[in-house]
């Protein structure tokens, strides 16, 4: 194991962001604290927080975002609490777009570092949360002494992720989360001895975090990780089972042949030539349309749906359909793979059965 352990700590340098990105990040941050107390006077029932990986200096040196969560009072009507942070945020960023997830929100720009203005509720328990982004103090606050002395941990964690394109639980990605991240590292105490532990991983598994505890629970099709702030909350639920198993292999062939490789993106050389050649001795066809303007998330369960749809309409139709993938960029792509190219021009079709007779 001393090959691992020598590998991490060539590996560590990397993922630590250096001085000049830290000031750049520490900078913006000021910024931001000048503007919100100018701004919040007019609003002295907000409160606001910095939360989420720069808060718990768990960023990677190429992920710099500051998360800042306006914390409205529990009893503020959802729709004004929306429009309010909007108008806030406007104010804090130099640019700015809106995004959406539980609420819309303002992402932007501060001194050449991306920052969120979120707003949640301020609320005194994670039993009474409205929607999603209520649980993130929370997580913050069961967090933020925990992890302390383990942050690098983490940020080997979220590298050796992103470079297989696992780091992320949206939708298109369904992959770990930052707080998944976080979750792990505190419960297995540092990045090897996690690996070590998730060489042997189970898809019936349960973490208790809370508790410290491994459990095995039948009937569950991939790992459960009970949030410490929420118990009946899977924090690995948008983890698919494909990516599940990618990462176990990759903790496997990483304790059986330690390398710094694991922690930096390859690229990626297409041989046109060899692919059309491939692609021509298999039958694989793409469907290609213009891009809906919807959120991204919205968007990739479309795609999802729609490849079950077709794919279940060709099986009812005797193709048999080896895979589907879909994507998008400036536009969607569904691409599905069958056994074969055509079916029999004959096909039995049955008829009403003899005891269903009708004068």
């Amino acid at each position: 194991m001393k090959e691992a352990e020598e590998v991490i700590r060539k590996v560590v340098k990397d993922v630590v962001p250096d001085e000049e990105l830290v000031r750049k990040a520490r900078n913006a941050e000021e910024k931001i604290k000048i503007r919100l107390n100018a701004i919040l006077k007019d609003y002295p029932f907000i409160e606001y927080r910095f939360l989420g990986s720069y808060a718990r200096n768990t960023w990677l040196p190429e992920s710099l975002e500051i998360d800042v969560f306006l914390l409205f009072p529990e009893d503020f009507e959802m729709q004004e609490m929306e429009n309010v942070a909007i108008k806030i945020g406007k104010e804090v960023v130099d640019s700015y777009e809106l995004r959406y997830a539980a609420h819309p929100y303002v992402h932007g720009i501060v001194s050449g570092v991306e920052v969120d203005i979120v707003p949640c509720y301020k609320l005194k328990t994670a039993e009474k949360i409205k929607s999603a982004v209520d649980r993130t103090p929370f997580h913050h606050e069961w967090l933020k002494d925990r992890i302390r002395g383990k942050e690098n941990d983490v940020r080997l964690l979220k590298r050796f992720l992103k470079v297989s394109n696992l780091y992320g639980a949206e939708f298109k990605v369904k992959g770990f989360s930052g707080y998944l991240c976080e979750l792990l590292i505190v419960f297995y105490g540092s990045f090897l001895n996690l690996i070590r532990n998730a060489a042997r991983w189970r898809r019936n598994m349960m973490l208790d975090i809370k508790n410290r505890e491994v459990k095995v629970v039948k009937g569950l099709k991939c790992i459960f990780v009970a949030d410490p702030v929420d118990e009946k909350r899977n924090v690995a639920a948008n983890l698919s089972v494909n990516n599940f198993a990618r990462f176990v292999e990759k903790c496997r062939l990483f304790l059986r042949n330690p390398s710094e490789e694991f922690f930096y993106p390859k690229e990626l050389v297409i041989n046109e030539a060899k692919l059309k050649d491939e692609i021509e001795n298999r039958f694989v066809y793409a469907i290609k349309f213009k891009k809906p303007p919807i959120v991204e998330d919205n968007l990739y369960t479309q795609l999802e749906k729609a490849e079950r749809r077709i794919k279940s309409i060709l099986e009812r139709n005797e193709v048999k359909v080896l895979r589907t993938h879909s994507f998008a960029n400036d536009h969607c792509y569904i691409i599905i793979e069958t056994l074969f190219g055509k079916i029999s021009r004959i096909k039995k079709h049955y008829g009403p059965i003899i005891e269903n007779y009708a004068d």
